[in-house]
């Protein structure tokens, strides 16, 4: 394009209604000189040269354009959470309302980011934005949006930086995180970008979180929830009582009965996780040994009952009648004959 004609189209759609052949003909090279040769004017090249850097400027600027990413508006039900979970369910979130008041008097400031569902026509799904989706939800108006193809790769880390950048995971949502996405195929070096980890540290602490989450149920651990303030040292001591994500039959029972108490369901997070541990961390008491002196006829006669240092005797009257009243009468001297023997 270095034709005359070219660069007057060129000039003409710069400048609207200026006629390019009159603006050419104003900057037309000099006579030639004495020397037969043409002497271009230091005006006429500044001019060539602003007439280079506008087009240049034209060029980046249609560049910016074509590359920007519109802001659109979408309605909730048209957007899904990401394909994996990060936080966890049915947690009160004590921002949120907040959340909702300032979007309802100020408007979405900061929109979230979607790619096309990959398995749904029309909807899209999360990146990262699910609390302003949700207080959209909650004020019935459009959700802004830039809409992205992303990779799961790229989605997941894209989840993982809001969260490092805004509100962090606690420690055991962290572990939860990522042993999902271990368990759906993403390598270390990923879930470490998810988690906001570098490369060189983060992975050796992916396996510790994937290890803990392994090692406990995680219908207990969501039944406790976030635990903000529960860090990694407690959650260790807790997976210790589990064995392939199970408790011994009495510890079981005894949580179970924790979980469906009153006590439980009024606690936050934090202390419920502190009294299932301290629930399993109190010094199981043995069960009593147990014995039986039977009668001539059979009967259990006297039961025996140890328990630490104390052992109680029982008399089933209805078996041998008379003989507690018998034993009580004789005890004194029992115990006198034991003390002789004794000394």
């Amino acid at each position: 394009m270095n034709s005359a004609s070219d660069r007057s189209k060129r000039m003409k759609a710069m400048f609207g209604g200026i006629n390019a052949d009159e603006l050419a003909a104003a900057v037309a090279p000099s006579p030639l000189s004495q020397a037969g040769r043409r002497v271009s004017s230091g005006a006429v090249r500044s001019m060539q040269d602003s007439f280079s850097a506008i087009e240049d400027e034209n060029a980046r600027l249609r560049e910016q354009i074509a590359g920007s990413e519109a802001v659109v508006e979408l309605g909730p039900e048209q957007v899904t959470p990401s394909f994996v979970r990060d936080r966890m369910d049915g947690q009160v979130d004590p921002d949120l309302a907040e959340l909702v008041r300032s979007i309802g008097e100020h408007g979405q400031q900061v929109p979230i980011l979607v790619r096309p569902h990959p398995e749904a026509n029309g909807l899209f799904q999360i990146a990262y934005g699910h609390r302003r989706w949700q207080a959209a939800r909650e004020l019935g108006r459009p959700v802004k949006a830039i809409v992205r193809e992303l990779s799961d790769d790229a989605l997941v880390i894209a989840q993982g930086k809001e969260n490092s950048e805004r509100k962090d995971l606690s420690f055991i949502e962290q572990a939860l995180f990522a042993q999902e996405l271990k368990e759906r195929g993403f390598d270390r070096q990923t879930i470490a970008a998810a988690l906001g980890r570098s490369e060189d540290k983060g992975l050796a602490y992916i396996s510790i979180l994937s290890s803990l989450a392994g090692a406990l149920p995680q219908e207990i651990v969501r039944k406790i929830g976030p635990a903000p303030k529960t860090g990694r040292p407690k959650w260790e001591k807790l997976a210790a009582h589990f064995s392939d994500r199970k408790l011994p039959a009495a510890r079981s029972s005894a949580a179970n009965g924790l979980i469906s108490s009153d006590r439980w369901l009024s606690a936050d997070s934090d202390a419920r996780f502190a009294l299932l541990l301290s629930l399993l961390e109190a010094k199981e008491k043995p069960a009593p040994a147990r014995s039986v002196i039977k009668g001539a006829a059979g009967q259990d006669a006297v039961s025996i009952e140890r328990a630490g240092t104390v052992t109680r005797f029982s008399v089933d009257e209805r078996q041998v009648p008379g003989l507690a009243e018998w034993l009580a009468r004789e005890m004194p001297g029992l115990l006198q004959r034991f003390e002789q023997r004794r000394g």
